[in-house]
Order: C-alpha cells, then sequence, then structure tokens
C-alpha cells in the first residue's frame, strides 16, 4: 500500500467511525438509506479533511468538535452541486471565516512534536 492509499483509507476510516458521511447527508436533505451520492459526497469530506489539515488544523485530534464539523459540513454544501450560486457563495464565505478562526486559534493548531526532548 503507498502512502497516499495508506492516508486515504485513514481519512475513509475517520469518516466511518464520526459518521460524518451520515451527517453531511442529513445535512443536504438526503436520506440516509440513498447510497447514490455517497461517494460524491465522501470526496468532498476529505477534500475538506485535507484543506483543513493543509493549513495545520488537527482535525483527527478534534473531529468531535462541533466547529470542525461545521466547517467540514459547510465544505461540502459549498462544492456539492446546488445550482443556487448565492447560497454556494454564502457557504464558501462561511467556510472561509470559520477556517480563518480555526486558524487563529491555537487550541485547533497541529502541535509539533519536539524530537530533541
Amino acid at each position: 500500500m503507498t502512502y497516499e492509499e495508506l492516508k486515504t483509507t485513514e481519512i475513509n476510516q475517520l469518516i466511518v467511525q464520526t459518521d460524518l458521511l451520515k451527517l453531511a447527508k442529513e445535512c443536504l436533505s438526503i436520506v440516509d438509506s440513498s447510497t447514490m451520492k455517497d461517494k460524491e459526497i465522501t470526496m468532498l469530506i476529505e477534500s475538506a479533511i485535507r484543506d483543513l489539515e493543509r493549513v495545520e488544523i488537527d482535525v483527527k485530534g478534534h473531529i468531535e468538535d462541533n466547529l470542525v464539523k461545521n466547517t467540514i459540513i459547510i465544505y461540502v454544501k459549498a462544492h456539492f452541486g446546488d445550482g443556487d450560486i448565492d447560497k454556494r457563495t454564502e457557504y464558501l464565505k462561511r467556510y472561509k471565516t470559520n477556517l480563518r478562526e480555526l486558524q487563529f486559534s491555537e487550541e485547533y493548531q497541529i502541535k509539533e512534536v519536539d524530537s530533541n526532548a
């Protein structure tokens, strides 16, 4: 298994363990039993997690935190096939606002381990 496959597997396990897919479907008004859009929604959740990690937000350490979950769901809603450009723009603004709040809070930042300790 390659490193990229391992990283994706970890994220997929995180999604399953935290019911993020179920939550995203609920927030998108999709019944839980419908699986037609699961791949797209899962891809968007993974993208949101990677985007948060890209700006050094400790997603895995705070995955149960409602601010982190809300930020992921807003990302999904902003990028999911909604044809209303005004809604998508509003969701993107809200996502960027949440992202800034997380970035500027030391509580959510990835803590580097001192290898000299």
